[in-house]
Parts: C-alpha cells; structure tokens; sequence
C-alpha cells in the first residue's frame, strides 16, 4: 500500500528506489538495488522474495523477463505490484488485477512511477513528470515524492519513507556499493524528514565543494538568530556539520543544512 519510483541513471550509473507509504517502515521491505546489476521495488502486499530474487534474475535476465519469471510462479500475483529497472536501464512494471484502488504505473525513459491505494491517477503522472526532468537521480526522487504527497498520495496518510541508491563510481562507505540509504520509519511528516536527513547525508559523505561563508553571511546570520545560537560554530554542531568549517569557508550542502527550515 504505497508509491514508489524505480529509476537508472546512465551519467552517474546509479540505480535507485524512492518510496513511501501509510505502513510502518517501509523501506525495510520494498526497495532493493545492486550496483551494474539494476533495482525492484516489491509492494501490495509485498512479496518479500521478490526482491533478492529478483536482484539474482536480473544478473541475467532483462526486467520484463525477471518480472514475469516472479509474477508467474506466485499464487497470489493478482494483489502483487512490483517494478524494475535492470543494467541496461530498461523498465518494467507490473500491477495485479486485485490490487486496491487507485492502483497502476507509468514507465518512462530509465525509470517506472508506481503506486495502490492512491488518490487518483494524479498522483503517477505528477511523479512522472518529475522524473522526466534532468537533474541528480537522488534528487529527481525526492521532487517525486514529494509531487505524490501534493496529489494525495496514499490515500489512508503518511508513515515512512525511503530512498536507496546504488552506484559504480560512489559510495559512502568503502567496499559498499550504496550511495544513499536513507530511511524514515515512522513520522507524522515522513518526506520532509527523509529530506533534511539526506541534506544531513550529503553534507557529510559527499561534501567536494566550499564556499566563502562571507559571501552568503547574511543568510547565515538569519539562520543563527532564528534558531537562537550565539555563533555558526555553534549551530553547525547542532546539526551535525560542524567539520565542514573552516578557514572561512563552508561545505555547500552544509550552507544548505545551516540554513534550512526544516529543522
């Protein structure tokens, strides 16, 4: 019961899942990646096998072939919804005749917008048109998600989020192939939360480029008075950036955790 984008980004070379849902934790169930291989998310009622079984299919097979081979020999694919893209970066979706309305998908270009038990039709073709745009692939994820929840989303509400993403050329950890793994288990506001813990994420993972801090000090001002410290030393420890200080400047994704709002 949720929505969800599967998506391949052939400049980067990561694959990635983005999905949220009225359900507690559900990035502990629907999504999964391996970097050169390709990405599924499983979801109405959830076959949990899809997804290592289906990584495993996807070493050798395309994802219309993987999602068929899963779908055929499951007695209860009718309730299934399952999508993926594979190496190539091929989609491919699948939505069972019972799953609960609105259920269905749009496959765009390297990627598929899926959902059940929606508000409407609105709510795909809004993380399509978001997907469709150029920009980073962990971003693109994010605008989708958040376009859903402007259509109405889950229709039942809001508990958890998630975005994981794969990649060839970067990881957070070394031997990993994880980009980003990200999640939100449970929270009145799951996608706004999802999106200051990955500004948090970028700031100290993937921090490349610094700035003046004099050239953004008044934006920086603001945010100190507003959220009541006495120097920016003091509010980027309270949120977690402090390292990325120095010699009068500042990491650009930390500027962006400074002087967000939602904290």
């Amino acid at each position: 019961m949720t929505f969800s984008v599967v998506a391949f980004d052939p400049k980067d070379r990561k694959w990635g899942v983005g999905v949220a849902s009225r359900f507690l934790s559900v990035g502990s169930v629907v999504p999964w990646a391996r970097a050169g291989i390709g990405c599924i998310a499983t979801q109405s009622y959830a076959n949990y096998s899809y997804g290592p079984e289906g990584l495993e299919l996807l070493k050798q097979y395309s994802s219309k072939d993987t999602i068929e081979a899963l779908t055929s020999k499951d007695s209860d694919a009718a309730r299934r919804q399952v999508a993926a893209v594979d190496s190539s970066g091929t989609p491919f979706a699948y939505t069972g005749s019972k799953c609960m309305d609105y259920a269905g998908h749009i496959v765009g270009k390297n990627f598929s917008v899926q959902g059940n038990i929606l508000a409407g039709p609105s709510v795909l073709e809004g993380m399509y048109e978001e997907m469709a745009k150029e920009g980073k692939l962990e971003q693109r994820i994010l605008s989708a998600m958040y376009s859903a929840e402007k259509q109405g989303g889950d229709r039942r509400g809001r508990q958890s989020a998630c975005i994981f993403i794969v990649s060839e050329n970067e990881h957070f950890e070394e031997g990993s192939d994880v980009y980003m793994d990200i999640r939100v288990e449970d929270a009145k506001e799951p996608i706004p939360e999802l999106n200051r813990i990955m500004e948090v994420w970028m700031a100290t993972f993937f921090e490349r480029e610094f700035v003046n801090i004099s050239d953004h000090q008044k934006e920086i001002d603001d945010a100190i008075k507003l959220a009541g410290f006495e120097s920016l030393e003091k509010l980027a420890e309270s949120r977690r950036v402090e390292f990325n200080i120095n010699d009068g400047k500042i990491g650009k994704y930390s500027l962006k955790v400074i002087t967000s709002d939602l904290w």
